[in-house]
C-alpha cells in the first residue's frame, strides 16, 4: 500500500487568522486524500518568516509539499486537488484592492523588459504555466526547496530600496534552475482585506 503523501500547510499570521480560514482548515483535515500537518507561524519579518517556514519543513523528510496561507486568504475546499498535477509551483487565482480596482494579485507575465504585468484571469482556463505568482496561497514540491537555498528573499537596488519582493524573485530563482510556475484558473480564493468605503464610492460613481 503506497503512502499518502503529507502536505505541511504553514498559516502565516500577526495573531490572528480570519474565521473563515479558520473553518476551512479545520473541515481540510476531514479530506482523505492527503495527510496535512499544520501550523501558524507568526514571526517577523515576513522574509525570515517564510525561509523558518521551510526550514521546519526540510527537517522533516516525510513531508511532500508545503502549503503557505495567509491569515486573510481563504482558498477553496478542494484547494488539495492541486497536489494532484505534482507540478513544482502552483497557485490559485488571488485578487487585491489596489488603486481602487480588484486586481489579480502575483498571477504575472513577464516582459521582454523584464517587467511583470497581471494575467487576465477571464482570458485563461484550468492549469496554465506563468512567470511569477504570489506566495498568499502558494504549494511547493519538496525537491524545489532543496535546490534554492534562501529562497524568500526580496531584491534591492543600488540605493537599497525594494525592486523585487520575495515571491516574485523566488520564482525567477526557481525558473532559473530549470522549475516552472503554474496556476490553475479554475481555483480561486477569497481575499479579506481592509478598504476604504470613500475609495470603493469614487471608483463606483466614476463608472
Amino acid at each position: 500500500m503506497l503512502k499518502r503523501k503529507i502536505v505541511y500547510i504553514a498559516v502565516l499570521n500577526q495573531g490572528s487568522i480570519r474565521a473563515e480560514l479558520s473553518l476551512f482548515l479545520h473541515q481540510l483535515q476531514d479530506q482523505e486524500k492527503y495527510d496535512v500537518f499544520i501550523s501558524y507561524p507568526s514571526d517577523k519579518p515576513i522574509a525570515y518568516n517564510r525561509n523558518k517556514i521551510v526550514q521546519h519543513f526540510l527537517s522533516r523528510p516525510d513531508f511532500d509539499y508545503l502549503m503557505m496561507i495567509d491569515g486573510d486568504i481563504i482558498p477553496p475546499d478542494n484547494i488539495l486537488n492541486l497536489v494532484d498535477y505534482q507540478k513544482d509551483i502552483m497557485t490559485p487565482v488571488l485578487f487585491a484592492y489596489q488603486q481602487s480596482q480588484v486586481l489579480p494579485l502575483g498571477v504575472m507575465r513577464r516582459k521582454e523588459d523584464g517587467f511583470y504585468t497581471p494575467i487576465d484571469p477571464k482570458t485563461e482556463t484550468g492549469l496554465r504555466e506563468v512567470d511569477a505568482n504570489g506566495t498568499g496561497c502558494m504549494i511547493i514540491r519538496r525537491d524545489v526547496l532543496e535546490k534554492v537555498k534562501a529562497p524568500f528573499l526580496n531584491e534591492y537596488d543600488a540605493d537599497g530600496m525594494k525592486k523585487t519582493g520575495l515571491d516574485f524573485a523566488f520564482c525567477r530563482r526557481a525558473k532559473k534552475l530549470g522549475y516552472k510556475v503554474w496556476c490553475h484558473f479554475g481555483y480561486i480564493c477569497s481575499h479579506y482585506t481592509t478598504i476604504d468605503l470613500k475609495e470603493i464610492y469614487a471608483s463606483l460613481i466614476k463608472n
